[in-house]
This record gives C-alpha cells, structure tokens and sequence, in this order.
C-alpha cells in the first residue's frame, strides 16, 4: 500500500498496511457533491490516501464511482488501487435484500473490496426475527465474497454478543469490525473479541467532536508534538492498531488528517496513556447496545 510521497516518487511501507487493508482512510458520509468529492479525493490520493468508505445509507455509491473514473487517471491509478468499503443498509437486512442490494452496490465498482453490515437491527426491529435476518444478511455476503465480487465481508457496529451469534452460523468469518472509536470511547471489551479471533478494528468517528478537540490533554499534546489536536487524536487511534476513516468536506482538513498517517511522528506511551484518561464510554453517535 502506498503510504507516503517524496520527491514525487511513492514508497511503500508495509507497516502501513494491516490484513491487506490500508491502515488509514476517508469516510464519505454526507459528502454527496461531486465537486467536494473530487476535492476530497483529489487532495487525499497524493499523500497516498487509498481507502473510501461509503455505505449504501449514505446514497453516494455511484457518485464516489463516478468521481474515481475521472479522477483517478489523473494520479496514475486504476480501480486496482482504491480500496473501497461499503456497507448494508439496515432496511435491507435478510438473504433477499441483502443479496440484490448489494449486487446493485458492487456494479457501481465492478467489485468491493471490504462489504460491511452496517448495523446489527433495523428500524423496528422488535417487530422482526432478527437474528434470522442477521444470518440471512451474512450468507448473502458469503456467496457474493466465494464468487469474487466482494473481496472481504465484515461487519459494523456489532457488539460482542452479536458477534458470538454470527459465530453460531458463519462460515466464512469477518475481516473487519468498524465501530465508533475516540479516547473517549475505548471499545475495550470488543477490541479483545476481535483480537482474539483475528478480526480487524476499524474506528469511525476517530476525531470525536468538538468537546474532544478542545480538551486540555488533547492541546497539551499537541503542543507538545507541534501537531493539531485532530493529528494527536487519530495518532491515538492507529497506535492502538485500528484502521481510522476521519471525514471531513474540506480538502485541507483532510490534507490534516492525512499527515497524521505520514508524517512519521509517534506519541510516546505516556502521552498516549494520558488520552487514556479520557474514557468514559461516551458515545457520539448511535449505541449498538441498546439494539
């Protein structure tokens, strides 16, 4: 996986690469312009930013498609040097939908490189049999990956009793587990559960929100290091082993983001257990527990 620039000539670094997955990447959520898309990509792939995250929930499949196929030949890329991941929408839970939503996904790509389930439930779920729709979603999945149009499946927002349930009936088992993951949201007992069984964290929502950007310890280090808050905060996250997706509309922010991969700089241990000190279980976005 290309992992940094110099001299215009890109150098590869195997440790920027976990499981064949690129360790750092963007999520699309809401980016659905095709001019902030192709400022976003535009900016990100000369650092040697290769991973896109989107979901059929965020309704910009085609789109970020469509932006590659022009953008990418300016950079000397093929679609063989994108990794892109995408995700089930929750509506579409069980073998049928999952099977013809995702068959739809993949023609937008021609393949996907990492498929995802991107939540365990569904809007109503306790009027539905889901774990029979979960395991439909999975063996949907495992038939699309054994005839080679999605590369890698894995799952999103599982908790680790929904993952010991998928265990009951997977035959192929999850690459990935993608959750929400910050200092302030440590995910302690699913990372163990992934680690045990070989599955790769990834962390969405890596930079919190505002609150998390302006905590004393978060600018302390900064300083500390001359990096940005949002810098020692994703540091955080991929010294900790996880794949970090940031998003952001804006090409320098992203440009930010994307040093904090490339820029060669290591948080010492104390340092990194003094974020420690932030956790608190809290979480910004939905709680996959409470499903």
């Amino acid at each position: 996986v290309v992992s940094t620039q110099s001299t215009g000539t890109f150098i590869v670094i195997i440790s920027k690469v976990t499981m064949g997955i690129p360790r750092f990447g963007i999520g699309t959520s809401g980016l659905e312009s095709a001019s902030v898309l192709q400022d976003v990509i535009n900016a990100v792939l000369p650092l040697g930013v290769r991973l896109l995250d989107t979901a059929q929930w965020y309704q910009n499949e085609a789109l970020i498609a469509e932006v590659l196929e022009t953008e990418l030949p300016k950079h000397d890329l093929e679609r063989k040097d994108v990794f892109i991941v995408s995700k089930v929408h929750p509506r579409n839970h069980g073998y049928e939908n999952t099977m013809s939503s995702t068959i739809e996904s993949i023609s937008h790509f021609g393949y996907i490189d990492l498929m995802l389930v991107h939540w365990p439930g569904m809007h109503g779920s306790g009027e539905h049999d889901m774990k029979t729709l979960r395991a439909g979603t999975w063996r949907a999945l495992e038939e699309l990956q054994n005839k080679g149009s999605l590369k890698s499946i894995g799952l999103s927002n599982y908790t680790v009793d929904h993952m010991k349930e998928l265990l009951e009936y997977a035959t192929v088992m999850p690459s990935v587990l993608q959750s929400e993951f910050h200092p302030r949201c440590h995910q302690e007992s699913v990372r163990a559960f992934c680690k045990e069984h070989d599955i790769q964290f990834m962390g969405y929502t890596p930079l919190g929100r505002r609150d998390l950007f302006e905590k004393e310890i978060v600018k302390d280090v900064a300083v500390k290091y001359s990096i940005t808050p949002s810098q020692v905060l994703l540091k955080w996250g991929l010294q900790k082993g996880a794949v970090v997706i940031p998003r952001s509309s804006c090409p320098e922010r992203n440009v930010e983001n994307a040093l904090s991969w490339t820029d060669g700089i290591e948080l010492k241990s104390e340092d990194m257990d003094t974020l420690d000190q932030l956790n608190d279980d809290h979480r910004y976005c939905w709680n996959p527990e409470l499903l």
